[in-house]
């Protein structure tokens, strides 16, 4: 129903492959997920970072290999496609459409949501940057960790966009439920599933009973519920 599902598997697949150490093929598995760059720009800078920091230049390799022959191809099918693309780009930042944090919180406090929301977006760059400089040279699990942040950050930092694009947070919490099922082996698969109950029936219960009453506001706070659970989540 949505390329962002599939843009999740791919996010998945560079990880794995990075793990596995096949830098070509998680090259190429970057250059494809740039067809829907916005949704995970956090998660792609920080494994740039990460290549660059280890010297890892087949991943680049394999980036400009995949990337030149996804353009040849494109040029192929539709030459003039370039401008349509950068024109639609810059249309998605400006159009009044989707979510954002500065729009939420203006709505919720009038006076100074506004403020409070580029405090809130600058605390979460700080700690992005905090945590991606722990993670350029940290073993794997750090490494996979800060890019379960990096995802679930996404969404807060500002720039607008829409509920379908929370599907990738399917990464960052399957390592929630993980940890939690590790944690308390006894009763683990109760909590797991308790768990992924509340995460899966507290959005469908908003969405059919708060928002035909509250509206807007009852659709933003939906918007919020994913990532922040997921962000307090992965620091717990």
């Amino acid at each position: 129903a949505s390329p962002v599902l599939l843009l999740g598997l791919i996010y998945a697949e560079i990880l794995v492959a990075l793990r596995a150490e096949m830098d070509e093929i998680a090259g190429a598995f970057i250059a494809v997920s740039f067809y829907h760059w916005e949704v995970g720009a956090p998660f792609l800078v920080l494994i740039a970072l990460r290549m660059y920091y280890e010297k890892r230049t087949r991943v680049f390799a394999g980036f400009f290999m995949a990337s030149l022959i996804l353009l040849v191809v494109s040029f192929m099918a539709y030459p003039n496609w370039l401008v349509p693309f950068f024109r639609a780009t810059i249309n998605n930042i400006k159009v009044d459409f989707g979510f954002n944090v500065h729009s939420i919180f203006t709505r919720i406090w009038p006076t100074f949501g506004g403020t409070l929301a580029w405090l809130f977006i600058g605390l979460l760059v700080v700690a992005l940057g905090y945590e991606w400089s722990a993670a350029r040279s940290g073993d794997f699990r750090r490494f996979y960790w800060a890019a379960c942040l990096s995802l679930a950050a996404a969404p807060l930092l500002g720039f607008r966009t829409e509920m379908e694009n929370l599907a990738v947070l399917i990464i960052p919490l399957a390592l929630i439920f993980a940890i939690v099922h590790d944690r308390w082996y006894k009763i683990g698969n109760f909590l797991t599933i308790l768990l992924m109950l509340l995460v899966l029936t507290l959005p469908w219960a908003v969405y059919l009973f708060a928002v035909p009453r509250f509206g807007i506001l009852a659709e933003e706070g939906l918007f919020l519920f994913l990532p922040l659970f997921t962000f307090i989540g992965l620091y717990w």
